[in-house]
């Protein structure tokens, strides 16, 4: 990291610091105070229309205050990228694809974060004259989508998808999607997200199955798509490969105990035994004693001297009694256990891979259903087998002891099943050429990927890729556009476009055959690979493929890096030419406030409707009962009513994006306490009493419409140079992404510059004037939170369109403010005495304070020193300040007296 980058990085720490102190406002004691009741206003406006503002509350309700206002937007659209033009003089269109989320099941509060992130940006970018095109949509999400409708059909029908048939299961999870995938647009919606839902895509539509089937071909024609036998990560459970992001990798303690294929069992524990070489016995050490049976050789690395005598010898297999060879290859490690590793390349992936480098035998010896499939093992469960290879190797007098050993376990992420390899025929793709130009274009600058910290992991990636396996042994899904001909004894594959292109070429080669499609689907991750494009009419030359590709920008969480971002810019390299965005911008993974992930059966998913209308304790618990087994959901219940005793109050959409933005750090994981978004509410009430002051003052002084003015006072220079340093800084944190640091400035410009400071002057010196630029700079933050707060802003600049002329239909299309030319000013001054002053007393509790200072200056603004600072009841100037509290402020002195 350069020292520019390392600055920057300890300004955001710092910053991210004092933000956490500010917001520590939640205790433990503070969670069991009574719920704050918030009052029901009926909105009577008919959707679509224009919101009826004939009520107007006292203080801030969410649910009122964001009702009406995206139905009005949406019929207006003003989230389609062509209708900016009618308000604004626009610039280049600038594109975010939304990732899609899955259809299996609610939005949380990670995807909250997300949207939170990417909908400023589009808010931003469309006031500031850019035609913003977000795309929404779904993922069918394959194997997650199946896994829920499987447990759902089981729960309520006793049913397996093999009971129903693969069209009638698919129509349940048709179902399914339609009920669930709406659910999560409204939840979109309900976030107050300007995504243009005309163009709304779900990556198994018509649309994007096209591009499904053109692509795969295209790839096969290429010769990067091949079919071949190799080892897989398979979960017997699901019956299916699983990707590598569907397998977690859980760490065992020695001897801990694991549910796994209806029984526990232990694990941690490493075994040492014997192979014989002649009449030698050398110790070789393993975790799974069952895959001795598939062992086809013994590896030392051709640095171990201990050894040497063992070159060009074979090892005889103590269960088999086979003859395995003895290699020599650097992958073993002299320094762990004998330094003499067991080869079972059938069963493991690095065996895998130096079992092809050696040419060894390929001994396959569990099956799809986690049952041994040789000598008098036949049939046993590979971890009965396990118990049964301990006996037998110690009645050879050939086992030599246990020892405990932390042991890492690949579990399926769906199931709970420990993963076996396994050996598949599938479908592959090499990545190899694809990964070096996407790593290319990432070093080139071509893409930019932020933080620049995430480079190092996309490096790893991609110089350490392997070919990708696409087959899946699901229903739910794009079902490969591969068929299978078989004619006598020839079985051949044909890739095509569609059954009757298959049936053209093999009528060329085969007089009578049979014909079926492959009943594998594609990996997930191949639809949404294609997604940016796809979504975007490819391969056709649609006008938003021409206007709207490469698009602008990928906001997404690090966790999926190479999984989706990597493959979208390798397909879109290869298929495209282009790549498929000119900047990719990484978040961390929201977790909850304890630091851990968010589960369902801990009872931390939050909805984020949960927290946008407030749920009681009894709905939390109610929205849990879903497919958890009941041990599951008693522990989420305990866990609800430990986080949540009073439920989770209404905090509205604003206050959540605004705390969501402001939680923002890099890639470092968010630790989110949910409740702390009420804080957010509050900030959001103290807007609205700006309104209504502002409103009262306008009315006040008889005004009927505001006129745009100038001053010569010195606290009006001050505010409008405080609006020009506060959109300058927005600005910044807008092109660098710290959503952090905007957050914080546009909090603190209107609590303490505005709030604090420019309405208690106004407050005294409440001339047309002074009422008129207070009334403009209001707009102007209205503006400038909008990004944040799309629903409070609208609501009050619409309330507020009566007292100007032109302003524009709707702060969505409004212009974003600019820096205005403003005169300098000497009030810092008065900010810095005032600060003092209040700090003095509010530090030691005084009241009616007499206020003494050597500097002239300060006396002459001694107007606004007690507009600003109330206690003080006298003032004096003086030669020396001689004063119980004494403190200096720019090199002069003031002190405070009790009266």
């Amino acid at each position: 990291m350069d020292r520019k980058a390392s600055k920057e990085e300890k300004k955001r720490l710092k910053m991210e610091k004092f933000m956490n102190k500010k917001l520590q406002t939640v205790t433990v004691s503070e969670k069991k105070k009574k719920k704050i009741e918030i009052p029901v206003i009926e909105d009577k406006t008919i959707p679509g229309q224009r919101k009826i503002l004939d009520i107007c509350p006292n203080s801030f309700i969410p649910s009122y205050v964001e009702s009406s206002w995206y139905q009005w937007w949406e019929e207006k659209g003003y989230f389609k990228p062509e209708t900016l033009e009618e308000y604004q003089k626009v610039k280049d269109p600038y594109v975010i694809p939304i990732p899609p989320p899955n259809v299996t099941g609610k939005l949380h509060i990670g995807h909250s974060m997300m949207i939170a992130i990417q909908d400023s940006i589009a808010r931003y970018k469309r006031m500031k004259g850019h035609p913003v095109l977000y795309i929404p949509g779904t993922d069918h999400a394959g194997i997650a989508t199946q896994t829920v409708v499987e447990k759902k059909l089981y729960k309520e029908k006793n049913l397996k998808k093999e009971d129903l048939g693969r069209e009638k299961f698919l129509k349940s999870v048709w179902e399914w999607k339609e009920l669930y995938g709406n659910s999560i647009l409204e939840q979109i919606k309900r976030m107050g997200t300007s995504v243009d839902f005309s163009r709304l895509s779900f990556t198994l539509n018509d649309m994007v199955s096209s591009a499904v089937v053109e692509a795969f071909n295209r790839f096969y024609e290429k010769g990067l798509i091949y079919r071949d036998k190799k080892l897989v990560n398979w979960c017997s459970k699901l019956k299916t490969t699983l990707s590598d992001l569907e397998v977690n990798h859980v760490i065992l303690k020695s001897y801990e105990d694991y549910l796994v294929d209806g029984k526990k069992y232990k694990f941690g524990i490493i075994y040492a035994f014997y192979y014989k070489v002649g009449d030698e016995k050398i110790e070789v050490e393993t975790t799974r004693p069952e895959t001795i049976l598939g062992d086809s050789g013994l590896c030392i690395n051709p640095n171990d001297k201990r050894y040497m005598h063992l070159k060009g010898k074979y090892a005889i297999n103590p269960i088999t009694e086979e003859q395995v060879p003895i290699i020599f290859d650097e992958y073993a490690q002299m320094d762990f256990g004998s330094g003499i590793v067991k080869l079972t390349p059938a069963h493991d992936f690095n065996d895998f891979e130096l079992g092809k480098k050696h040419k060894l035998k390929m001994i396959r010896v569990i099956d799809d259903n986690n049952k041994m499939t040789v000598g008098k093992y036949k049939g046993m469960n590979r971890f009965d087998c396990r118990e049964e290879i301990i006996k037998d190797l110690t009645a050879k007098g050939l086992f030599v002891e246990k020892r405990k050993y932390e042991q890492t376990l690949p579990i399926c992420s769906r199931s709970g099943d420990i993963v076996e390899p396994v050996m598949k025929d599938q479908w592959w793709m090499n990545c190899n050429e694809m990964a070096r130009k996407a790593l290319e274009v990432v070093e080139s600058g071509e893409i930019e990927l932020l933080p620049v910290e995430a480079f190092k992991t996309w490096k790893n990636w991609l110089i350490n890729i392997r070919d990708w396996c696409l087959s899946r042994q699901l229903w739910w899904g794009h079902r490969i556009p591969a068929y299978k001909i078989e004619s006598g004894n020839e079985t051949e594959w044909i890739v095509a476009r569609s059954m009757q292109e298959a049936r053209d070429q093999a009528d060329k080669k085969y007089k009578e055959y049979t014909i079926n499609q492959d009943e594998d689907v594609l990996d997930t991750w191949f639809s949404s690979g294609l997604w940016p494009f796809a979504i975007l009419g490819w391969p056709e030359e649609t006008d938003d493929y021409k206007k709207y590709f490469p698009t602008s920008i990928l906001e997404t969480g690090s966790d999926i890096l190479f999984f989706w971002v990597a493959r979208m810019v390798m397909m879109s390299l290869e298929l495209t030419g282009k790549i498929p965005f000119k900047q990719i911008l990484l978040h961390g993974i929201v977790r909850d406030t304890h630091g851990r992930k968010m589960s369902k059966s801990l009872g931390n998913v939050i909805d984020p409707i949960f927290v946008i209308e407030g749920i009681s304790l009894k709905g939390l618990n109610e929205s849990i009962m879903t497919n958890l087994d009941k041990d599951e959901i008693k522990k989420a219940i305990e866990g609800q009513k430990k986080e949540y005793p009073n439920g989770i109050p209404q905090c509205g959409a604003d206050a959540l994006r605004f705390a969501l933005c402001s939680h923002t750090s890099g890639i470092k994981d968010i630790n989110l306490d949910v409740l702390r978004v009420e804080g957010y509410r509050r900030f959001c009430n103290k807007i609205w009493n700006s309104f209504k002051f502002v409103e009262k003052m306008i009315k006040d002084a008889g005004i009927e419409k505001i006129e745009d003015c100038d001053s010569n006072e010195e606290f009006i220079y001050w505010i409008l140079n405080q609006r020009n340093e506060t959109i300058k800084k927005i600005e910044t944190c807008f092109n660098s992404f710290n959503f952090l640091l905007a957050t914080q400035t546009i909090h603190n410009f209107i609590l303490y510059s505005f709030c604090d400071i420019f309405i208690e002057i106004v407050k005294r010196k409440n001339t047309k004037e002074n009422i008129s630029i207070l009334f403009n700079i209001f707009l102007d933050i209205l503006r400038m939170i909008h990004p944040f707060m799309p629903f409070i802003s609208e609501e009050i600049f619409q309330r507020l369109k009566i007292y100007k002329n032109d302003l524009c239909e709707s702060i969505c299309v409004d212009k974003y403010p600019e820096v205005i030319e403003t005169k300098s000013d000497n009030f810092d001054i008065v900010i810095k005495v005032g600060k003092a002053i209040r700090s003095i007393i509010d530090g030691n509790k005084l009241r009616n304070v007499i206020f003494t200072t050597n500097n002239k200056e300060v006396i002459e603004n001694i107007e606004f020193i007690l507009i600003l600072c109330k206690q003080v009841k006298e003032y004096k100037m003086v030669t020396n300040v001689n004063a119980e509290y004494i403190e200096e402020v720019d090199g002069f002195k003031i002190g405070i007296d009790q009266k």
